[in-house]
């Protein structure tokens, strides 16, 4: 009978122990809140005293303790052991099950080897222990242990009912870390995407939207709630690019086409007020439901077009600026430069020399037409550089305006009259920016930037990049006046070395060219002359002295004034020679490093020819054609001036006949490239031969044209000639004006620039 009454209650104590673990099941609401109520479920009904619960932490492959429990209160030192321990498959009590995968149970663990807190236990007087897995299929969960104080011997029943207790727990712990990874991640998601600095959509397959994040009702200027539910192309695809964007998704959806899938895509966006706007789009397949949706990563490329658009722009701007240091051209290029892509409108105004008045002196506009009519504006109603606002304002200051909004009452107020308002108003100016345009500490003017048709609004980062384009326009400015200004000195002065005309010369016609080659301000070291000596006497020079610039010129007008005081003293043209020489050496003794040479000639016209005495200074021999055609240099060679001071030249008697002609010429004209090397003095005596029938100036002009064109229109050296012809005839015949009219005249020109201009 009470074997009977003892079989009766373990059966009661297991069906309770099964109902009370299958209420926590079903209540607890997470697996936190579920781990000690099942050990409180557990122990209590079969008769265990303290139990604990293990779990698997399979990031570093241990079993911890999660959970302890204890049947009255007493010293939780156990507990606390529990707690701060970490086992390995094997290792304790919970580890020998977590190797086997069985419950077992052992009658008196203090007498255990394998248990690290038998000390705990013994000092709380626990005997007896048992424990089961909790499992999934074949994979351990973790472990539920129980002890008591009694000794107790193994009962089978019991552990075959811990033993599906143990498979209950698995499927609960798995479903709800199931459920716990669904909401971490369905957190996590959540955050992602409110967190997103990209806009994230998601659509169906329909093309309706499923999802919209913050950063997309941020991007697109729509909220949540007005997003979801409506086709996608409506909200944010632009009017002319829905019917490509509907065929593309139609595509994707019935082919399962990936070639757009993952892909970089650069589109156009649309926001709910109808603006336009770069973007770029990451697109990615999922299925809900077993339905294809897609979800979208856009992100805003307005800032990043807008920076490579700038950095396109100021690149363009270094290599246009300083194409060319012509100022019309340089003032044209900054116009141009910001039209279409920066401003509507680009205006540039400079302040006059003397700070009189501001000129317009460039306008830029997609349309012609509005380029005249800015024209127009200007000349009937002329900048006044005393005014308050805009470009003079700019000019006095040295500040940037920024005119985020044009409105009416600005027009009315810087309108000269009612014309001029309706005109102001005609150019829908809708916002501004006027640059100062600062060079080296001086205000050169003002570069206005001008939005209109486009509905642009400048900002304060706008005017920061206006601000370093007119930084580098008034640079440029600053260098192409700097350059004119030094090509207008350096012509004065070489104007200065040369003769205005030739004088003109009984019996004689006369013809001269000159070219400086090289940088519009280099002035060039070839040099001629033609002076009367005496009542029938003429001297005639031609030189060219080493190098350019200051120093070359400064040798060049010290030859051709030294020629002339010494042919006032000295006939001869070897002293005149000697003379020039000791000049030059004696420079090169205060320092100066310059040579010449030069090719001094005495001519006394008479009769039917006239006679030239010449001496060579290091200077190319005069080439003489004479009337049948025949060319032949004529006089001695001499050494270089400023080599040696025992100069001794020697002075050659030529006499010239009607129809002859001299040509006296620098080594420019003979150093032209061809193309079977340099033209030299045959290939000039061969370009001399087939001039016989011109005259002096048609001799020079063809001489000049051939050996530019040679050089493409830009000779790398100076050229200097001066042609004399014999006029055929008596001697009392005056010589016949040639095409540069009574006087032949000598012609001051650039490397570019055609000769005689």
């Amino acid at each position: 009978m009470a074997e009977h009454e003892e079989e009766l209650a373990r059966v009661r104590a297991g069906l309770a122990a099964q109902s009370a673990v299958a209420r926590v099941l079903a209540d607890a609401p997470t697996l936190a809140e579920a781990t000690p109520r099942l050990l409180a479920a557990i122990g209590p009904t079969l008769g265990w005293e303290v139990g604990a619960l293990w779990s698997v932490d399979a990031r570093d492959g241990l079993l911890r303790c999660q959970a302890t429990w204890r049947a009255s209160p007493g010293d939780d030192e156990f507990e606390r052991l529990s707690l701060q321990q970490a086992y390995v498959e094997g290792e304790g009590l919970p580890g020998r099950v977590w190797t086997s995968g069985r419950p077992q149970w052992i009658a008196d663990v203090l007498s255990e080897g394998n248990f690290p807190r038998w000390k705990g236990a013994a000092r709380e007087g626990l005997r007896s222990w048992f424990g089961f897995p909790i499992h999934d299929r074949d994979r351990i969960l973790g472990v539920i242990e129980f002890f008591t104080r009694e000794v107790r011997s193994p009962d089978e029943e019991i552990l075959g009912l811990t033993a599906m207790f143990g498979d209950q727990i698995g499927q609960y712990v798995r479903r709800r870390q199931a459920e716990d990874a669904t909401r971490a991640s369905e957190t996590r998601q959540a955050a992602i995407l409110e967190s997103a600095l990209d806009a994230i959509i998601t659509i169906d397959a329909q093309g309706h939207v499923l999802a919209f994040n913050p950063a997309a009702e941020r991007m697109f200027g729509r909220r949540h709630d007005e997003a979801v539910g409506r086709e996608l192309a409506e909200l944010i695809v632009p009017p002319s690019l829905r019917a490509a964007h509907r065929g593309a998704l139609e595509r994707i959806v019935a082919t399962g086409e990936a070639r757009l899938l993952g892909q970089r895509l650069e589109l156009t966006g649309m926001r709910a007020g109808g603006d336009e706007f770069p973007v770029e789009l990451t697109l990615a397949r999922v299925e809900l439901d077993g339905a294809p949706a897609f979800t979208g990563y856009v992100r805003d490329t307005t800032e990043r077009k807008r920076a490579e658009l700038r950095a396109q722009i100021l690149a363009e701007t270094g290599e246009d600026l300083t194409a060319s240091l012509d100022l019309e051209t340089t003032l044209s290029a900054v116009a141009g430069l910001s039209v279409p892509r920066v401003a509507d409108w680009c205006v540039v105004d400079l302040v006059e020399a003397g700070r009189r008045r501001i000129e317009r002196v460039a306008v830029a506009h997609a349309d012609p037409s509005k380029e005249a009519l800015a024209w127009e504006l200007e000349r009937r109603f002329r900048t006044d550089l005393n005014a308050p606002e805009g470009v003079p304002k700019a000019v006095r200051t040295g500040r940037s305006e920024l005119m985020p909004e044009i409105s009416d009452d600005l027009l009315t107020t810087v309108a000269r009259d009612e014309h001029h308002l309706a005109l102001l108003r005609s150019l829908g100016l809708r916002s501004a920016m006027i640059v100062p345009l600062r060079a080296r500490g001086e205000t050169l003017g003002a570069i206005s930037f001008v939005a209109a048709e486009s509905g642009r609004r400048f900002d304060e980062d706008d005017l920061a990049f206006a601000e370093e384009l007119a930084r580098r326009a008034a640079l440029a400015i600053a260098n192409a006046r700097t350059h004119a200004e030094r090509s207008r000195i350096a012509e004065t002065l070489q104007a200065s070395l040369i003769p205005p005309r030739l004088p003109m010369v009984p019996g004689l016609t006369v013809a001269s060219r000159f070219r400086a080659a090289g940088e519009a301000y280099d002035v060039g070291g070839d040099f001629f002359d033609l002076f009367a000596v005496g009542p029938s006497d003429w001297m005639i020079v031609m030189g060219d002295v080493s190098g350019k610039g200051p120093e070359a010129a400064a040798v060049t007008a010290l030859a051709r004034y030294t020629v002339r005081e010494a042919a006032v003293h000295d006939a001869r043209p070897s002293g005149v020679l000697a003379r020039l020489n000791e000049a030059i050496l004696s420079r090169q003794a205060e320092g100066g490093d310059r040579f010449c040479t030069a090719l001094v000639g005495r001519l006394r016209p008479g009769g039917s020819g006239a006679h030239l005495a010449l001496a060579s200074g290091g200077h190319p021999l005069p080439l003489r054609l004479d009337a049948g055609g025949q060319v032949e240099p004529v006089g001695t060679p001499g050494l270089l001036l400023g080599f040696d001071r025992d100069l001794e030249p020697e002075d050659v008697e030529i006499e010239l006949q009607g129809g002859d002609s001299l040509l006296l010429y620098t080594d420019g004209v003979t150093e032209t490239p061809t193309a079977a090397g340099l033209l030299g003095e045959d290939g000039l005596a061969t370009l001399l031969e087939r001039c016989a029938d011109l005259d002096a100036d048609a001799l020079v002009e063809r001489v000049d044209r051939t050996v530019v064109d040679l050089q493409a229109g830009a000779p790398r050296d100076d050229i200097a000639m001066v042609a004399l012809q014999v006029v055929r005839g008596s001697s009392d015949e005056e010589a016949s004006p040639g095409r540069e009219g009574r006087l032949a005249t000598v012609s001051l020109s650039r490397a570019w620039h055609p000769a005689g201009a």
